[in-house]
């Protein structure tokens, strides 16, 4: 635009510059038709002429182009700042709602911060874990299969047991973190050390669960669950294991002892859900079974029942046979009895004389 306007310029001042040079020149030149450098002048003048017109036509056109041009940009400007305002509006709000969000980080970054400082007793931090373990009980088990702070007659008292048929599973829920959390805090000199000291924790701890819990002679099972509340925790120290010797994991195992995190112990009771459902179909089995048995006793006594009266039947129609032909026999007699009697009166009607005075 700026060169634009620098031509135009430069064509205004010829514009007007050209009149004054040309009547400067007629004016020093001889003013006789016939003169030679008179009739150039005429000619120069002609020339002049139309260079001068030509020039106010394009100093129109470029005028007009320059007026359009700026018409244009003017437009331009006005559409851009207005885009400006409503992309700068729009950068206000989503700062001002970063700027929410971010002291919401803030506010929950204080209050985890305040948590961590609260669960770094570890009596609380084993009163969490046994929250956690009896509300991932509630939420999967029947109330009459699991219970909170089992004690044994030993005096051992587990953080909760699963009723498994006639069997016991021990659940603890004391997972040791005060040498793990030294290892979060450790600088890598001492990073070894601090997690070397936080295996021993964990070898000491699978050895007190099993030695404690894992009572067969009190209706346990051969094994007991150690639940580690935290996957993090839980992958730092059986799948990240870097002991040289015997892993935690396989120790654990070879200790009876089986480590879960929050999710494989959910699949545990899962599984535990499952075999339940297949005790109590089996159980319902049973008793169907028995049921039958008994049925199948019931149903052998009514047979020996009805044989017993059948025989009784048998026998009841044998004597009324007997009878019938008894009566048969005495019915046959008191016939042939009748026919006698009838006979002999005939016989004696003929042979007795009539008296006179009978005689008609």
């Amino acid at each position: 635009m700026e060169i634009s306007q620098i031509l135009i310029a430069i064509l205004v001042a010829v514009v007007v510059i050209l009149p004054t040079v040309i009547w400067i020149l007629r004016k020093s030149l001889p003013q006789s038709p016939q003169d030679k450098t008179f009739q150039s002048f005429l000619q120069l003048q002609q020339e002049l002429h139309n260079l001068h017109s030509g020039l106010q036509e394009q100093i129109r056109s470029v005028s007009g182009q320059l007026a359009e041009h700026m018409q244009s940009n003017a437009r331009f400007l006005q559409d851009s700042q207005q885009n400006y305002r409503e992309v700068m509006d729009n950068v206000q709000h989503r700062l001002g709602v970063l700027q929410g969000a971010t002291q919401s980080m803030v506010d929950i970054g204080k209050d985890i911060s305040s948590l961590q400082d609260i669960l770094r007793a570890p009596k609380l931090r084993g009163g969490m874990g046994e929250f956690l373990l009896a509300e991932l009980l509630r939420q999967i088990l029947p109330d009459d299969h699991f219970s909170l702070q089992h004690r044994f007659k030993n005096g051992a008292q587990v953080d909760a047991v699963i009723r498994l048929g006639e069997g016991l599973v021990p659940v603890d829920a004391k997972f040791p973190l005060e040498n793990f959390r030294r290892i979060l805090e450790s600088d890598p000199s001492t990073e070894a050390e601090s997690r070397k000291a936080f295996w021993r924790d964990i070898k000491k701890h699978v050895d007190d669960i099993s030695s404690k819990y894992i009572l067969p002679e009190e209706g346990t099972f051969e094994f007991a669950m150690m639940y580690i509340p935290s996957e993090s925790i839980y992958y730092e120290t059986i799948i990240r294991d870097e002991s040289q010797n015997e892993s935690i994991s396989s120790y654990a195992i070879r200790r009876k002892v089986i480590p879960v995190s929050p999710n494989s112990f959910y699949a545990y009771l899962q599984a535990m859900v499952r075999g339940l459902k297949g005790m109590r179909i089996e159980r319902s089995a049973q008793i169907i079974l028995e049921n039958l048995g008994q049925l199948e006793v019931s149903l052998g006594q009514c047979l020996s029942d009805f044989e017993k009266i059948g025989v009784h039947l048998g026998h009841a129609r044998a004597s009324y046979e007997k009878t019938e032909l008894r009566f048969r026999k005495l019915q046959n007699k008191l016939s042939a009895m009748g026919d006698g009697r009838e006979a002999s009166k005939d016989s004696d009607s003929r042979e007795l004389p009539i008296p006179a005075d009978e005689t008609v």
